[in-house]
């Protein structure tokens, strides 16, 4: 296989012997008199069956995670990893972390702060409406909140739901329904009427949250009706109680003349009885959130996490990953229906100022979301590789413009972060002192199995390495039981051999457990968590190259590669906006054949030389065999509301599949564009030479 990226040093670590793995790495040196010298030495640590008991214990304990009971050194009767847990022979059924353990989610993140001083900065798009919520008024929400939620009935495991957008309120409410035990989901409200219901018809909410109205991309969108709609066809289960809307201004709900079962938020918190806020001391592995996969072609996946493993894991990724320290000032960008949010949330775990942005972040333009990071002092920025890339294409230099000089980290998810984009970041756009760290996880881990680290330099193109306490391996694709090929450098499966604390409870409603199993563990067994990614290790530095999802893997003639490499090759075309590439296998073919969709920028048309320059260049960087059979101009490309490209539907489609978008497709009506494609030989063949195949 030819080698992706060019892997360029870009980043060497800028605070060396003080970033918080450091101070880490000293912790378990000095609790078990070790001498472990570097990341590498630590991480083989974290994953050795003989000290990952050790490891877990250590991190509990360093992250401060407050419990009835503080985990020491021989707070089990063997130290050994297996009496960590409970039943942990196998990832699945998933073993109990710290089975002695009891705790509360919302306490870890309320207790103990200064009142006074601030907890949230809020605004909404562009930075507008920018107000600050201190910890004493964050707690009195929180409180208020949980107060109303006991009158309506709310207990232990009961489901709370929230179809609402990114604001101070979504997070009391999350805090409220976990301080008593209940288990809590979210989702965007950008979604339709059906992508909401398939989620909330699956859990069965008591209540549901949402708002009359929410500002996006310049525009007031009215959601009165999709609530009242919502509202009824829930109230055929037997669970639901309320669905409590907030009120924008200009747009009030009369629960007089329309669904009884919608009440308005001062209705909701006209219930409390003034109860003092209590946190419910629950086991480590109770459940607190239901997430959600992408089910861009049908009802997803309801994914149940433990809150304190969700709590303990994203932590981890912030502090010993992203290097974020007590007071720091932090901005994810997110929507409400990802995991990313879960990191917001936890924001405020760290007893600095998180900043909830509500909006896009290109609105009124492009440096919107880095004028509140200068307005802020922001020192972490979460961000997406779409958004940087957006940046580069427009010739946008915010370190020119901008003083950014308070960012101390910058993190990429969602989508692969290509390795020009990387250089880009360094040459042109940002402070060369920030670390950029990339990251690749999921919804179904609520961690990271690859992340960046601040002990680490950074290579363009590439992740920089293993998280800790994440066994990760590389499996052998042409293998049905594992074999690691990650020390070969050759790319497989990402996949784990051992349990982790975030990993799912459970899938939600009838036959759970099977579908669990089969999302994970259907190929390589209950011993090995198969993510489904398709990567590569660089043998020279370490860090992963991320390819592309495993069943979006292009076959063609029996050559494995992932739409990555392809896509690194388009985005160095000034003229190209976006690209999906896929394969095409129908019902008469005896070979998969790879095609490339490009979108152009405004009016340009796909020429044959163009085509022809396209093809060469990706014959240059890889190999003829990557050299796609057709490559065709479309006028959209499909994403879902996460901005992830759906591949996998446009695939299918192609190949000849009906496929009907769920509500999670952020423009579904392009699935029909690509249908006429099932007979692209056709069409070519009646368009003649040299003819451009456009929709």
């Amino acid at each position: 296989m030819s080698e992706l990226y060019s892997g360029r040093l870009v980043w060497t670590p800028q605070r060396r012997g003080s970033t918080q793995t450091d101070h880490f790495l000293s912790v378990v040196n000095q609790r078990h008199n070790l001498r472990i010298r570097n990341y590498s030495e630590l991480h083989a640590y974290s994953v050795n069956p003989c000290t990952a008991s050790d490891f877990w214990v250590d991190l509990f304990v360093f992250l401060k995670i407050k419990a009835d009971v503080v985990p020491v050194l021989g707070y089990i009767q063997n130290t050994d990893f297996h009496s960590l847990l409970e039943d942990a022979g196998t990832l699945f059924p998933p073993p109990s972390f710290f089975p002695q353990i009891r705790l509360n989610f919302a306490e870890n993140l309320l207790a103990g702060k200064v009142k006074e001083e601030i907890a949230i900065h809020a605004c909404n798009e562009g930075g507008m409406n920018l107000r600050s919520v201190t910890w004493e008024e964050l707690l009195s929400m929180v409180r208020q909140a949980a107060d109303a939620m006991a009158s309506f009935g709310i207990r232990i495991g009961d489901r709370v739901a929230a179809v609402i957008s990114n604001r101070p309120e979504t997070m009391a409410l999350c805090l409220a329904a976990l301080s008593l035990g209940a288990i809590w989901s979210t989702s965007s409200p950008d979604m339709g009427e059906q992508g909401i219901l398939d989620r909330l018809l699956q859990i069965r909410p008591k209540l549901v949250f949402g708002e009359t109205a929410v500002f996006y991309n310049g525009q007031m969108r009215d959601l009165r009706a999709k609530h009242g709609n919502c509202a009824a066809k829930l109230a055929d289960t037997s669970e639901f109680q309320r669905y409590i809307l907030l009120e924008q201004e200009g747009f009030l709900f009369n629960e007089h003349s329309q669904n009884a079962m919608v009440v308005t938020w001062s209705n909701f918190v006209d219930q409390g009885k003034g109860r003092e806020l209590n946190f419910v001391q629950l086991p480590f592995s109770h459940p607190g959130f239901i997430v959600y996969s992408s089910g861009t072609t049908g009802p997803p996946k309801c994914i149940v996490h433990s809150a304190a493993g969700l709590l303990l894991q994203v932590k981890k990724d912030s502090i010993l990953g992203f290097d974020v320290h007590d007071g720091d000032v932090l901005l994810q960008y997110t929507t409400t229906g990802w995991i990313m949010w879960a990191m917001v949330l936890c924001g405020l775990a760290y007893g600095g100022e998180v900043v909830v942005y509500d909006g896009s972040p290109l609105k009124p333009d492009k440096l919107a979301l880095l004028r509140l990071v200068e307005k802020l002092k922001v020192t972490l920025l979460g961000t997406s590789a779409r958004y940087l890339s957006d940046l580069k294409a427009a010739n946008i230099c915010p370190r020119e413009t901008l003083d950014l000089s308070s960012l101390r980290t910058v993190t990429s998810t969602g989508s692969t972060l290509a390795a020009d984009i990387c250089e880009w970041f360094y040459d042109k756009g940002f402070p060369k002192h920030i670390h950029l760290a990339s990251t690749s996880g999921g919804t179904d881990l609520a961690c990271s199995l690859v992340s960046g680290n601040p002990m680490l330099p950074v290579h363009s193109g590439e992740i920089q390495c293993e998280s800790l306490g994440m066994a990760v391996g590389v499996a052998d694709l042409s293998k049905q039981s594992f074999r690691s090929v990650k020390e070969k450098g050759e790319p497989g499966e990402l996949v784990c051999t051992m349990p982790f604390p975030s990993q799912p409870s459970s899938f939600w409603g009838q036959d759970g457990a099977k579908r669990y199993q089969a999302s994970y563990f259907e190929r390589f067994g209950t011993r090995v968590w198969n993510q489904g990614d398709f990567v590569q290790m660089n043998v020279r530095t370490g860090g992963y190259l991320m390819l592309g999802r495993s069943d979006g893997v292009l076959n063609p003639s029996g050559v494995r590669f992932g739409s990555a490499e392809i896509y690194d090759v388009v985005e160095k075309f000034s003229e190209i906006d976006d690209s999906i590439c896929v394969g095409q296998r129908r019902a008469t073919d005896t070979d998969e054949s790879v095609i490339l969709f490009v979108k152009m920028k405004g009016n340009i048309e796909l020429h044959d030389d163009m085509k022809e320059r396209l093809r060469q260049a990706i014959k240059s960087a890889h190999s003829p065999r990557h050299v796609p059979k057709h490559i065709l101009q479309v006028p959209e490309i499909p994403y879902t509301i996460n901005g992830k490209k759906i591949e996998i539907a446009v695939k299918q489609i192609i190949s000849g599949k009906k496929v009907t978008p769920s509500g999670t497709v952020a423009n579904p009506h392009c699935f029909k564009l690509y249908e006429k494609f099932v007979n692209i030989d056709d069409i070519l063949r009646r368009s003649g030479p040299g003819a451009r195949a456009k929709l």
